[in-house]
């Protein structure tokens, strides 16, 4: 299950916005992700996830969410 978490924000970091975003999972779902899904040119690292780019994934859009171990072996 992914959360979209939306910020368009200038002046924040990239990181920042995902972190954000993770807390936000935290709080609705009760699980910590392990992915967020991002636009290409929007690859950081950041703290406990992986980020991956997708090109179907809007600028300032984050998919975060958890991938499966079986799934993460597929790919």
């Amino acid at each position: 299950m992914f959360l979209l978490w939306y910020d368009d924000t200038k002046k924040k970091p990239t990181e920042e916005k995902i972190l954000e975003g993770i807390e936000r999972y935290v709080q609705r779902f009760g699980a910590r992700p392990n992915l967020c899904l991002v636009h290409p040119e929007e690859v950081v690292q950041a703290r406990g996830i992986a980020i991956r780019g997708a090109e179907y994934v809007r600028r300032n859009n984050y998919w975060i969410g958890v991938e499966s171990s079986e799934a993460g072996r597929a790919a």
